[in-house]
């Protein structure tokens, strides 16, 4: 009897290592640059965040410019229309009445006080011209043109302005004030005194922007002014 052996086959090697080429190589590549692909995946959610908070904020931004508001305050004055110190914010209801007045008071001083002090006087023609609007300004403008108060110190005269009382309301949006005008020498010694009385119109616009309120916060604009010498 012939006997037929069998040939055996031999496996691969890697194969009885338990080991194959490409799932090594797998391996190999994720150990190295699968750490790499982790962390820029999560640097692109932290910009795609990033990117939704800027939006979002600037959206916000755009929103609340388109609804700016201004909240008009005013400061409380004395019977006398002196202001003091406390503050108040108002919504609504429309300047007071003495606040007006004082201002217009305020006006009248500021325009005809004559003094050697030259900031003191430059201050009190920046306060008038943020309260006066329209036709006034060409009237105190032509004024100042031939009564410089510089040059009238220049020459040795004062005016101390005293008003009288508050200015009176004569029709809706207009008041009378009345004033003396006491002219001195440079050593103080009086040289005369005159009385003059003015009709000044009044006009209200709220402040728009943080220097008018500061400057001017009742709004109070005097529009038309004339003025005459009181002879008693």
């Amino acid at each position: 009897m012939i006997r037929i052996k069998k040939k055996e086959t031999k496996a691969p090697e890697s194969a009885n290592n338990g080991t194959n080429p490409y799932l090594n190589a797998r391996q190999e590549w994720m150990e190295r640059y699968g750490s790499y692909i982790s962390r820029a995946a999560q640097w692109r959610m932290v910009a795609f965040l990033a990117l939704i908070i800027a939006v979002l904020s600037l959206s916000g931004n755009i929103v609340q410019m388109t609804q700016t508001k201004i909240v008009r305050y005013f400061v409380v004055v004395d019977e006398l229309g002196k202001t003091v110190a406390e503050k108040i914010q108002g919504h609504g209801g429309g300047t007071p009445e003495k606040v007006v007045q004082s201002a217009v008071a305020q006006a009248i001083v500021d325009w005809r006080t004559v003094t050697v002090d030259t900031e003191l006087q430059k201050r009190m023609i920046n306060n008038l011209t943020m309260h006066t609007a329209g036709a006034t300004r060409g009237v105190l403008k032509q004024w100042y043109e031939k009564n410089s108060p510089y040059e009238v110190a220049k020459s040795g005269r004062l005016v101390h302005v005293e008003i009288k009382g508050l200015p009176l309301p004569v029709t809706k949006g207009s008041y009378r004030v009345e004033w003396n005008e006491i002219v001195r020498n440079l050593q103080g010694i009086e040289l005369g005194r005159e009385n003059y009385e003015a009709i000044a119109t009044v006009e209200i616009v709220p402040p728009a922007s943080e220097e008018i309120m500061i400057s001017n916060p009742g709004g109070v604009y005097i529009t038309n002014l004339s003025t005459a010498k009181v002879i008693r």
